[in-house]
């Protein structure tokens, strides 16, 4: 299971399993973050209406998350050969559903009911930068949707 540890020294920590895989500076999460997991930089921004998932060392986009239908939160996340959906499941859009090639290999929660901090349980088979790509894009389709029920 992926999820956000306690912020340290400016810092949150993104663990898997309990164990530390990644930090990232959370005044950037939102729709942006630079992460270091396994030593290597990693940048995960917008580019124009798309998210992508970039090393700091090769410009070249590895994963991108597109968001098809305006209407659903669902958002489409391709790269790697490979293409995954995340979006709410049922009624009140508290869980998401994680399919890779249209298969159900994981879910996306909160790390309780009063916590807003996300976490991702998914198949040990996906490769860890696409788990944390995952877990960003979770943790954006959630601020969204709580913006749009606070407006």
């Amino acid at each position: 299971m992926l999820e956000w540890g306690a912020k340290k020294d400016g810092l949150v920590p993104i663990l898997l399993d309990g164990e530390p895989v990644a930090t990232a500076d959370p005044e950037f999460w939102r729709e942006g973050a630079e992460l270091v997991i396994g030593g290597e930089t990693w940048r995960f921004e917008r580019d124009g209406k798309e998210r992508v998932a970039r090393s700091a060392r090769n410009p070249r986009a590895v994963l991108r998350a597109t968001k098809p239908n305006w209407w659903r939160d669902a958002w489409t996340v391709t790269g790697d050969g490979v293409t995954y959906e995340i979006g709410s499941e049922g009624f009140l859009g508290r869980t998401q559903r994680v399919l890779r090639d249209g298969q159900r290999v994981g879910t996306a929660h909160t790390a309780g009911a009063w916590s807003s901090r996300p976490v991702l349980d998914v198949d040990p088979s996906v490769p860890p930068v696409h788990q944390l790509f995952l877990l960003w894009i979770s943790h954006i389709i959630r601020k969204r949707n709580a913006a749009a029920a606070a407006g």
